[in-house]
């Protein structure tokens, strides 16, 4: 069967006559619904983006994986392997492909790579909406579907996890790619100059994080059962592109780039169902249900959709319980309900008119279809936004204390750049700022302890030892009082590790964010 000769959605049978009549411009109720709507959806996204903008040129940390993927963009920006050393119970591995460091050490020059990389971040994000937009017009629907999508993707993501908003990290640069490449494939239809860039851009997204599958076996899938010699040019063209960029990674990055990607951590699958059940499907609820009803009563017109759609979720939910996967793992399977929605909401636009309307004046058979399709705008857009005050609230509440977080981190940094020798950083960008190397990565070390890879004594050990010269710990909740004691309990480190913290080391500095400790001066002899 030929790609050429099929469309990969069926476009629905339109009549003509009903659907257009000179000189009749009715004043529909269904049209304003969804112009407001997607009014109100744009405010909402302008209001939830202000913050995340001004966040950009912040000092502080916004997630844990900042400063790690600052020091690995900095390796990257000097020319020294990634992958060059196996990993290590300590700092553990590079657990990314090689594409996002590269890029953004290229991008940033000789400037401050965390900043480009949340701009990088942000940029991805607009463009991963605008192409989920792109995608739903493809796929025969009218403007008013696409822009729906672009905007609900976009607000999905601001509502459902807001600390990725322009933050370093390279989810959503991945996304970005995986969309480009669905885009190239659905819009190709199967011409060969576009399928080839489809397996291009669907090779570089997983290359920039390999938990971006869905798209790529969605596409594969649906080409197979168009045409299988469409479906070999593009399956060559993929190979050819994973082994070229393997090749590159080997001889540019080192040998060990297997052994970093398979790195084991700790599994759990109670993390699994609580971040399926409690985060993303309290948030996405209707998105999901619309999806699960489209698939089960339109599905053959698109499996394409179909296929995104359920192998996004599984994956997602497989490797939801690994140890340190946040809920990003989500975005690909949110961005494959959006698709189906945006799809709906088309379908509902003209298709939903029932037959005894047939000979009705075209005004009613529209007025008629038109609401139902806003109707279904409205639901999805409440479903999502529900967590819009919360998070506005939030971000207002941040805003007012960032200027004094900046100057407390700045004063961490000016302690630690005081301090010769390295330094235990919980925080890994007051490290990365502060030009302390990158020698013993908290989180990663807990998960060796969980596994049994690293001795219980390893750490506490290095502390009696003295082999810091400066330790930094994350102020918990408990602590945020200046008079609350320490605790001894702590996520990234043992009980064992913080008595010999508190006997080896005094504490020098408490702010909100941070606890600093200093070796203590060594006792004079007799």
């Amino acid at each position: 069967m030929s790609a050429t000769s099929q469309e990969i959605v069926s476009p629905p049978a339109q009549n003509s006559e009903r659907t257009s009549r000179p000189g009749q411009r009715p004043l529909l109720p269904g049209v304003w619904l969804k112009f407001a709507v997607l009014a109100l959806m744009l405010a909402m996204v302008v209001a939830l983006l202000w913050f995340p903008l001004r966040r950009i040129g912040s000092d502080s940390q916004i997630n844990y994986n900042e400063g790690w993927n600052a020091y690995k963009q900095t390796l990257a920006r000097n020319l020294q392997p990634l992958y060059g050393a196996p990993p290590d119970s300590l700092t553990g591995p590079t657990t990314y492909p090689p594409v996002s460091f590269h890029l953004i050490a290229l991008l940033a020059h000789h400037g401050d790579v965390v900043r480009t990389g949340r701009w990088v971040s942000l940029v991805s994000l607009a463009a991963t909406g605008v192409l989920i937009g792109l995608i739903v017009g493809e796929l025969e629907a009218d403007a008013v579907a696409a822009a729906f999508s672009a905007l609900l993707y976009i607000l999905g993501i601001a509502i459902f996890l807001p600390d990725r908003l322009g933050m370093n990290d390279p989810q959503l640069l991945g996304e970005a790619f995986t969309t480009a490449g669905l885009y190239c494939y659905v819009k190709g239809r199967g011409r060969a100059r576009l399928l080839v860039a489809s397996a291009f851009l669907f090779c570089l997204a997983g290359f920039t994080k390999q938990n971006l599958l869905a798209f790529p076996a969605a596409a594969g899938l649906d080409l197979l059962l168009r045409s299988r010699r469409r479906f070999a040019l593009w399956l060559g063209a993929m190979a050819g592109f994973a082994a070229l960029f393997t090749a590159l990674t080997l001889a540019v990055d080192g040998h060990n780039f297997p052994a970093h990607l398979l790195f084991h951590r700790t599994y759990s699958l109670d993390a699994a169902l609580v971040s399926a059940t409690q985060s993303y499907l309290m948030t996405f609820q209707g998105i999901v249900l619309v999806a699960i009803v489209w698939m089960l009563c339109r599905g053959r017109s698109c499996p394409l959709l179909v296929t995104a759609f359920l192998l996004g979720n599984a994956l997602a939910f497989a490797l939801a319980g690994g140890d340190g996967v946040d809920f990003n793992i989500y975005f690909n399977a949110f961005a494959a309900g959006v698709l189906i929605c945006g799809v709906a909401v088309a379908e509902f636009d003209i298709n939903a008119v029932p037959e005894e309307w047939a000979n009705r004046p075209w005004h009613s058979a529209r007025r008629y279809s038109g609401m139902r399709a806003a109707a279904l705008m409205t639901a999805l857009f409440l479903c999502v936004s529900i967590g819009f005050p919360d998070r506005l609230r939030a971000d207002h509440r941040k805003a007012r204390q960032l200027a004094r977080d900046d100057a407390d981190f700045r004063a961490a940094i000016a302690l630690l750049q005081a301090t010769p020798g390295p330094a235990l950083c919980e925080n890994l960008l007051l490290g990365y700022r502060a030009g302390k190397p990158y020698v013993l990565d908290t989180f990663i070390a807990s998960d060796q302890l969980d596994l049994g890879a690293l001795d219980d004594d390893a750490i506490p050990a290095m502390l009696r030892a003295h082999r810091f010269a400066a330790v930094e710990l994350d102020v918990l909740p408990e602590e945020a009082s200046p008079s609350a004691p320490l605790r001894r309990e702590r996520p990234r480190f043992s009980e064992e590790a913080t008595d010999a913290l508190l006997a080896n080391y005094d504490l020098r500095m408490r702010t909100s964010r941070v606890l600093i400790f200093l070796t203590k001066p060594a006792r004079g002899g007799d």
